[in-house]
């Protein structure tokens, strides 16, 4: 191993400390490579994303007389690192219960049948002000999502109704793209009400989109002149071996109108009752992240031929929103940071992560409710983490690698910009619970840096207390918690920040990451 020898240590922003390293022989070697051969394509920007269930939206966002400044700051922190606000989808399955109400004097009047499911509305009402989210969130781009699965001649005029206050809404800037149904291939199979017989197949999916897609388009051109109309993200399915499949949907002619600009499918990495998940098992472990990634790449191959790009357009750790004591632990966490790489480093070109009011997965809780209390949620500080080790995405051509490492508790990452190493990501994904009475392990790395890089290095860690805990994360030594100033950064007192590292004679430095914690390596290279 290589041991670290702290000399300074401040809490200042304006500070860092300084490792000095000497070498042992069993340190886990990473090296990145002076290039960036083997990488991924350039990543666009707003890489780190959010898909936020359409239910929950007007809790997220709020409206004009009362907007969600929390969310917006939690937004804004992750644009002071990417370059860009996250963009967002608003989505999900309530997307496909909602029916316009021109009457109605609220954003959204819902009602929750437990035998469908106890974490969202099924009968589900919107009314004008509901589109007024679409303006409490400066500088974010969304992707609205219309109703496909009721699908009767009224509910038809209902959503056709509601057209021309959405692209109104969204005739600032903030349109991104449209998307017509949430996972249509469960649409005959779902546990929440079977929504179309089993005949149902590619073919009379493809019929049914291309329809009402052009009768959309047909009212945003008349209602919103000017406004993009033929940009959607499709077909928005469920995930890989459904009762749909990808490729034989493109071949039905998805996009023979050239409707479809980005390939969109959706992944979970297990449910949240399923026997067996852990956090050691399931989202701690990198051998099973890759497995679960490296089935929608095989999607992304198989439609390669399109030539569009591939992105998860929800996607988050267990479905059924998540399992607690795992989806919303610190080791979550870990598993957002280990993910996001992994999917970028696979050319998926976006990730939305997906979360609503309650859930457990979420990044963050937007109100306090009878069943869970506002404020920054584990998961954040992934985000967080990903969107600095990618760094601002606005110049072009940042590209991410993936260094295979032989536990599978380990991940290991390199970033490039314009070719130049940019920084260097190693997940510990060890399980440490906070009450444990063993003392913390950790497990040291040394980085083999490529000629042109600097003497100096600095390292940024996300901790906490254990994998097991659901509070007290930090980012290089930043809180984010709402009790302390909404949602902005608040530097920890006695928290290590920018931790300076020295690059040895011959390119090696040493990095030693605690049990259940990642660090993001950023050397000064040319």
């Amino acid at each position: 191993m290589l041991v670290s020898l702290l000399l300074v240590t401040l809490a200042s922003s304006a500070s860092c400390s300084v490792i000095l390293n000497t070498r042992q022989s069993n340190a886990k070697v990473i090296d990145p490579g002076a290039t960036p051969d083997g990488a991924s394509g350039p990543i666009p920007e707003s890489f780190v994303a959010y898909s936020i269930e359409f239910s929950s939206f007007p809790e997220f966002a709020g409206n004009l007389s009362s907007p969600n400044t929390f969310s917006n700051n939690l937004l804004d922190n992750l644009a002071q690192l990417q370059g860009t606000k996250p963009y967002i989808r608003v989505g999900g399955n309530t997307q496909d219960y909602a029916l316009y109400n021109a009457s109605l004097p609220i954003a959204l009047n819902g009602t929750v049948i437990p035998s469908r499911s106890p974490d969202y509305p099924y009968l589900i009402d919107i009314g004008p002000s509901y589109f007024e989210s679409y303006l409490t969130l400066p500088g974010v781009k969304f992707i609205h999502g219309f109703n496909l699965a009721k699908n009767s001649t009224s509910d038809h005029a209902r959503l056709l109704e509601s057209v021309p206050l959405v692209c109104k809404a969204l005739s600032h800037g903030n349109l991104l793209y449209w998307q017509l149904g949430n996972e249509p291939d469960l649409f005959k199979t779902a546990s929440q009400g079977i929504l179309r017989p089993r005949s149902y197949d590619e073919a009379a999916y493809v019929a049914e989109w291309q329809n009402l897609t052009t009768q959309i388009m047909g009212v945003v051109a008349e209602a919103c002149p000017g406004l993009s109309n033929e940009q959607w993200v499709a077909p928005s399915f469920g995930g890989v071996g459904n009762s749909l499949r990808q490729v034989p949907t493109w071949a039905a002619g998805l996009n023979s109108q050239g409707k479809v600009v980005l390939i969109d499918s959706h992944n979970y990495i297990g449910g949240a009752t399923q026997p067996g998940i852990s956090l050691r098992g399931t989202l701690m472990n990198h051998t099973r992240t890759r497995l679960s990634v490296d089935a929608q790449v095989a999607v992304k191959n198989s439609l390669a031929q399109y030539s569009l790009p591939f992105i998860l357009g929800e996607t988050n750790s267990l479905y059924n929103q998540g399992a607690p004591g795992l989806s919303n632990s610190f080791g979550a966490a870990l598993w957002n940071l280990d993910f996001a790489l992994y999917c970028a480093s696979q050319d998926i070109k976006r990730v939305h992560m997906h979360q609503g009011t309650n859930y457990r997965y979420q990044s963050w809780q937007p109100v306090t409710t009878a069943l869970g209390t506002k404020g920054t949620k584990a998961p954040y500080y992934g985000n967080v983490a990903t969107a600095a080790a990618l760094g601002d995405l606005r110049g072009g051509d940042v590209r991410v690698k993936h260094i295979a490492l032989a536990a599978e508790t380990d991940a290991g990452y390199a970033v490039y910009a314009k070719g130049v190493l940019r920084s260097v990501v190693i997940v510990n994904m060890v399980p440490y619970n906070a009450s444990s009475t063993v003392t913390r392990g950790s497990e040291t790395y040394s980085v083999k840096l490529p000629v042109g890089c600097t003497s100096d290095a600095v390292v940024q860690r996300l901790l906490a207390p254990g994998s097991d805990v659901i509070d007290g994360a930090t980012f290089n030594g930043v809180s984010y918690d709402l009790a302390l100033d909404d949602g902005k950064p608040v530097v920890v007192e006695g928290m290590k920040r920018d931790e300076g590292v020295t690059v040895e004679y011959d390119g090696e430095l040493a990095v030693d990451v605690p049990w259940s914690s990642a660090a993001v390596v950023q050397p000064s290279c040319v």
